[in-house]
């Protein structure tokens, strides 16, 4: 999830610390919000069919904790994230910062590594353009093995930081996994996948580039190999209350047993963001999505482009913000005629 420094309120805003000689310190932080959301049309969610039905309003809290504590190779710190269902921890990672030598880290959701990393970098007021729609961060760009289960490593070199992440394993399925026949239901796969940034080079210049590969071990069961490749390219640029960003994301998609291309994600995305004030921020975001359906001559399909429109608002009061996003969206989810429109009002404390 996107936070803007300017205008957004961390999760971690506010701590609690405490101490001891053998655990290092400790810090708690948490969020409280109540939204509201209305979301009409086509290509929105099976359950939006009855958004106008029901109550659009509702709530959640989350607590946050960090530590850290010295040891003989570096400083280690973990982070983990619940989520007000009952406690659930919804991600947490572990890392160890050896100075120049960089940093390690094992990551279980909180995506602080590889190529996701820069999925989105245009600016915004609120969140990306695309969040809570039809539109999935698959779509935008294969994640090439997520952010759970990952190993990642991170350096500055020369000004430029290099952020790497390692999937050992990616949609595998063991044969105990309560498969049919105990046979796998997909392929076993391993995924490789970084990004290189920098934000010294020029004066309120940002940019930065990506590569991953995901490589399945196919199953003679499995009729259709999903080897997946993706780049991204950003970069923004600030000069006093302004900041413009453009980015461009591509992945393969996949072939199928006879070597036919069967899909791939084409997109743009241009963005501005204007802080109006201390307190006030606005953005305008435009997505282009192109599915390329086929590239078989007698199965081909028509390309299909999303075209997506959001304007948001930002207002800090103290520790609370106040946040309005309004999207439009034609061809939702890569199919023709598809419409989505959706409206979401955030009001976050932070402690």
């Amino acid at each position: 999830m996107k936070k803007v420094t300017k205008i957004g309120a961390s999760a971690l805003a506010g701590s609690l610390v405490a101490t001891s000689a053998y655990a290092g310190s400790l810090s708690v932080g948490g969020t409280w919000e109540v939204t509201g959301e209305y979301t009409t049309g086509a290509g929105a969610a099976a359950f939006d069919a009855l958004s106008n039905q029901g109550n659009p309003f509702g709530s959640k809290g989350n607590l946050s904790f960090s530590g850290s504590g010295e040891t003989d190779f570096g400083t280690a710190s973990f982070f983990t994230f619940t989520s007000d269902a009952q406690g659930a921890v919804i991600s947490h990672s572990v890392t160890l910062d050896m100075g120049d030598m960089g940093l390690v880290g094992f990551d279980q959701g909180t995506g602080a590594f590889g190529l996701g990393t820069i999925d989105d970098k245009v600016p915004s007021a609120y969140e990306e353009v695309w969040n809570g729609t039809a539109q999935t961060n698959g779509d935008l760009m294969d994640a090439n093995g997520g952010s759970s289960g990952v190993f990642g490593y991170k350096n500055t070199f020369f000004g430029s930081t290099v952020n790497i992440e390692y999937a050992p394993s990616v949609a595998s399925a063991d044969a105990g996994d309560g498969a049919a026949g105990g046979v796998a239901a997909h392929a076993d796969g391993t995924s490789l996948n970084f990004a290189i940034s920098n934000s010294s080079m020029i004066d309120g210049l940002s940019f930065g580039a990506g590569y991953g590969e995901t490589e399945y071990d196919l199953p003679s069961t499995d009729v259709a190999t999903i080897d997946t490749q993706s780049t991204a390219v950003y970069a923004t640029y600030a000069f006093g209350p302004v900041t413009l960003g453009a980015q461009r994301n591509y992945t393969s998609g996949s072939v199928n047993a006879t070597n036919v291309h069967i899909g791939a994600n084409e997109v743009d995305i241009i963005g501005v963001a204007f802080n109006v004030n201390e307190n006030l921020s606005v953005s305008y975001e435009s997505l282009e999505n192109t599915y390329k359906k086929s590239s078989s001559s007698d199965t081909a399909q028509a390309d299909v482009t999303t075209d997506m429109d959001g304007i948001q608002i930002a207002y800090t009061m103290g520790g609370a913000t106040l946040r309005v996003s309004d999207v439009s969206v034609d061809n939702s989810g890569g199919t023709t005629g598809n419409t989505e429109d959706r409206t979401e009002v955030s009001l976050l404390m932070a402690f």
